[in-house]
C-alpha cells in the first residue's frame, strides 16, 4: 500500500445532508491513493450527548425520561440527514438506530465515576456520523468503515486518554491496509478491557495525527471552514491574517496556549516523523489554506491573538500562614492531573499561588472541595485570559483597552492577561 493522505472532517463539515455531499465531492477528487478519512460527530451532537450525559448524571437513577427525549432528539437529526442522502435509507438506518440503542443501554450502567460515564455516552456521536459518512461515500467509491476503539489503544485516564502507541500502531498497520478509502471516528480509543475513552475535547484533530504518524502518511489535512490558520479568531478579533507557511515548533506554542484551530497534542507525532499539516477550507477545497511543517519562519510573520473564555482564576494560601513551597505546588499539580484539570497561566508568590483554569462545572467544583481541606481556597469566576504571541506595545495597548486586568504574565515573545470585561 503506497503512504496514504489522512483527512480530518469536524462536526461543522457535515452538519447536514449537503455538508455530507460536499465532504464527498472533495474525497473523490483523490483517486491516486488510499485515504484516511478521520471524522467528528455531525454538528452539534457531541453537545447533545453531553446533555444525555447531565441527565443521566442528575441522580443516581438517572432521569431515563429525559434521557429518552434527548436520544430521540439525536436519532431524529440523523435520520433526517440519512433520508436526505439514501434512496433505499433502511440498512443505514437500521445501524444508527443500534447505536442510539447503545447509548441508551450506557446510560443504565454503572461507573466508578463521571469521567468514565463520559467516555461511555458521548462517544457514540463519531460511531453514528461515520457509519453515514462511509455509507454515502461508499455508494460511488470503495469504502471501508472501521471502529477506531479497536484501532486507537489507550490507558484508562478517561476524558484525557493517552495512546498507546506501541499496541496502536500495530493495530492499525494491520488493520488499515486496502486500497480505498478508509472511514474512521476521531476522538474515541479504548482501553485494554475495551472500555471506551476519549483524548480531550475537540480531540478528531489529534486522532489525525495519531493515524498519520502510525502510517507514515504523507500528510495530515484538517478541513475547517475558515480559509486556512488565521492569527485570531475572526469573530473576536478584527482584521485577522491568514499565515500561509508556520514552523512546528511556533504552531506547537500556539497550540499550548489555546489556538483553538489546532489540538495541543496533534503536531508533536507529525514533527517527530516531518509529516506536513495542512489546513484547507472545505467551502473553498481548492484554495492553498496553510502548511504546517518542517520551515524556520512563518509566512507572514504576524502576531497571534487566542482569547479563552469561561476561566477561573483560583488562589490559594496556607492555613497556618507559613509560605508556600514546593511541596504544596507539587499536591496542587498532583491533584490537577488527577482530575483533568489543565492550567492555563500560573503565579506564585511567598505565600500565595494563582491558577488560571477552564471553569469546568463538574469537576472544579470538586477540586476546589479538595483544596480547602488543606489550603485557604478563594476564586474569582466569569473571566478571560487574553494571550498575544510575537506581540508589540501596539497590539498589548489596543486589545487591553478599557479591561480590568487581574493577572499578567510575559516572557519575550508572549504576553497573557487574565481579565474581567466591565
Amino acid at each position: 500500500m503506497r503512504s496514504p493522505l489522512i483527512f480530518k472532517f469536524g462536526g461543522a463539515s457535515v452538519k447536514d445532508a449537503e455538508s455530507v455531499k460536499n465532504v464527498a465531492k472533495i474525497i473523490n477528487q483523490y483517486n491516486k491513493r488510499p485515504i484516511v478519512v478521520v471524522v467528528s460527530a455531525i454538528g452539534k451532537t457531541t453537545n447533545a450527548f453531553e446533555e444525555v450525559l447531565g441527565a443521566y448524571t442528575a441522580n443516581k437513577k438517572g432521569n431515563e425520561k429525559q434521557i429518552n427525549k434527548l436520544l430521540a432528539q439525536i436519532q431524529e437529526l440523523h435520520l433526517g440527514i440519512i433520508n436526505n442522502l439514501f434512496d433505499q435509507p433502511e440498512e443505514i438506518t437500521r445501524q444508527v438506530n443500534e447505536f442510539i440503542e447503545s447509548a441508551r443501554n450506557s446510560t443504565r450502567q454503572q461507573y466508578v465515576n463521571y469521567s468514565e460515564a463520559y467516555d461511555a455516552i458521548v462517544h457514540h456521536g463519531e460511531l453514528i456520523s461515520t457509519r453515514i459518512i462511509a455509507a454515502y461515500v461508499g455508494s460511488f467509491k470503495e469504502t471501508v468503515w472501521h471502529d477506531t476503539r479497536k484501532l486507537i489503544k489507550t490507558d484508562d485516564h478517561f476524558r484525557r486518554a493517552t495512546v498507546k502507541w506501541e499496541d496502536t500502531a500495530q493495530a492499525i498497520q494491520s488493520t488499515i491496509v486496502q486500497d480505498c478509502v478508509h472511514v474512521v471516528q476521531g476522538f474515541i480509543g479504548s482501553t485494554a478491557n475495551e472500555k471506551p475513552t476519549t483524548l480531550g475535547r475537540e480531540g478528531s484533530d489529534y486522532t489525525g495525527a495519531v493515524f498519520a504518524y502510525c502510517l507514515n502518511a504523507s500528510s495530515l489535512t484538517i478541513w475547517k471552514d475558515v480559509p486556512g490558520m488565521l492569527n485570531g479568531d475572526p469573530k473576536i478579533f478584527s482584521n485577522t491574517t491568514k499565515i500561509d507557511n508556520i514552523p512546528f515548533n511556533e504552531a506547537i506554542e500556539l497550540a499550548f496556549y489555546g489556538a483553538s484551530i489546532i489540538h495541543p497534542k496533534t503536531i508533536q507525532p507529525l514533527k517527530k516523523k516531518n509529516i506536513p499539516l495542512q489546513i484547507k477550507s472545505f467551502i473553498h477545497p481548492s484554495k492553498s489554506g496553510t502548511t504546517i511543517g518542517g520551515m524556520e519562519h512563518p509566512v507572514p510573520k504576524v502576531a497571534n491573538f487566542i482569547l479563552k473564555k469561561n476561566q477561573i482564576l483560583l488562589q490559594i494560601s496556607t492555613k497556618d500562614l507559613a509560605f508556600i513551597a514546593e511541596h504544596h505546588l507539587s499536591a496542587v499539580y498532583q491533584l490537577f492531573a488527577q482530575k483533568g484539570i489543565v492550567v492555563n497561566l500560573m503565579r506564585n508568590t511567598a505565600t500565595k499561588a494563582m491558577f488560571c483554569i477552564n471553569n469546568d462545572t463538574i469537576i472544579v467544583p470538586k477540586v476546589m472541595t479538595e483544596l480547602g481541606k488543606t489550603f485557604e481556597v478563594e476564586w474569582t469566576d466569569a473571566l478571560e485570559l487574553l494571550t498575544i504571541r510575537n506581540y508589540d506595545a501596539t497590539d498589548e495597548a489596543r486589545e487591553t483597552q478599557g479591561l480590568k486586568i487581574l493577572l499578567e504574565q510575559r516572557t519575550m515573545e508572549t504576553v497573557q492577561f487574565v481579565f474581567k470585561r466591565s
